[in-house]
């Protein structure tokens, strides 16, 4: 199982593989989000809003957090003359190099860390009582038309009042304004949806690491192992003399992307059947606890890890121990006994008022 091409040639422009599955796994990613909110009686076009308001900040978390902990396959040439190091001051000193640099996102390097983190601050800018105010500076700032278009205004207003003698303001052209609440809406509930349909796009995205011919383990003898070409592998593997060509590595990519669809089928049913004895957040406490704890286990399978600097240790593995205890001991907390019913009943009727007809921006 091998890819001899990871693009498409339309003219001189590539389109690589890798793109295209990570729009499909946001877009469909994002279509059950939407179906999840309308189900439960919220507007669902803030999913696309948030959507949109994540993308951006969730590519830098990204790459921003690969050029942080880069694999240990692009550092370990560090101090040794003559070998090339790839480490995060190489990414900073190599910043616009459009082949390996700190911009160059199309050549691979992205870390679903990052990711997340990213979202989440762009999902948090769209829900804050920040959303009026961001979307008033773009208007303001950053659309040379708007102040173009009240400078002719101001002339045509001028004009028309010595002409008629009348004032004519109320024909002003009006800068459009926000219909969001001006207090934002909770971030919570909207993240227990997020926390049900991410294992989806992350399903999906991890193909994108097979096309690539990352994301994988150390060989096996398993009769679903697979292929991985010389120029893909990393240390200790490039040797077709120890590992020859059809030697199988373990598949992680596909093993995170069945837990993912199996993590997504769980959070459906406890978001539908179990959700009237949660808080909001739980969910998003759930998917985090599951998704650290299987990252957590793979990461002893795969032969290119991040560590922490030069000290050997995977950051990884320390990013998901540390957010899967801290999950698991935010959940306990939040349900232990004599607390509950009045931190819900608050909880039911924020959300209740939540709940009725909003106008999306």
């Amino acid at each position: 199982m091998e890819f001899e091409q990871t693009y498409i040639v339309v003219g001189n422009l590539q389109i690589r593989y890798y793109g295209i599955i990570i729009v499909v796994a946001l877009l469909l990613g994002a279509t059950v989000a939407s179906l999840l909110a309308k189900r439960t009686g919220r507007d669902p076009d803030h999913i696309w809003g948030g959507l949109t308001w994540a993308i951006i900040p969730g590519i830098i978390g990204a790459r921003l957090w690969f050029i942080l902990f880069p694999p240990v396959s692009l550092t370990a040439g560090c101090g040794i003359e003559g070998e090339v190091c790839q480490n995060t001051a190489w990414f900073l000193d190599n910043f616009f190099d459009s082949q390996n640099g700190a911009i160059a996102i199309w050549s691979g390097g992205l870390s679903i860390f990052g990711a997340i983190i990213g979202g989440v601050f762009g999902a948090y800018l769209y829900l804050s009582r920040w959303h009026n105010r961001i979307i008033n500076l773009f208007i303001t700032i950053l659309t040379p038309v708007f102040w173009l278009s009240q400078a002719a205004t101001w002339l045509a207003e001028s004009l028309m009042a010595r002409v008629t003698g009348k004032d004519v303001s109320a024909f002003r052209y009006q800068r459009p304004v926000s219909s969001f609440p001006d207090d934002g809406m909770r971030l919570a509930p909207w993240m227990d949806v997020a926390g049900v349909a991410i294992p989806v796009g992350q399903a999906i995205g991890r193909f994108a690491n097979y096309v690539n011919q990352e994301l994988y383990g150390a060989p096996t003898t398993l009769p679903w192992g697979i292929q991985i070409p010389r120029d893909a592998r990393v240390a200790p593997y490039e040797s077709l003399i120890d590992y020859p060509s059809d030697t199988l590595f373990h598949p992680l990519w596909a093993y995170e992307a069945l837990w993912s669809l199996v993590a997504f089928y769980v959070l459906w049913r406890i978001y539908h059947q179990y959700r009237d004895r949660l808080l909001s957040g739980d969910v998003l406490l759930l998917y985090i606890a599951q998704y650290s704890f299987v990252r957590f286990l793979l990461e002893f399978l795969r032969v290119e890890i991040a560590t922490i600097g030069a000290s050997g240790i995977n950051s990884s593995q320390t990013i998901t121990l540390i957010a899967f205890l801290a999950s698991v001991a935010l959940l306990l907390y939040r349900h232990r006994g004599g607390k509950y019913s009045g931190a819900k009943g608050a909880d039911v009727a924020a959300e209740q008022a939540e709940q009725l007809p909003q106008s999306s921006a």
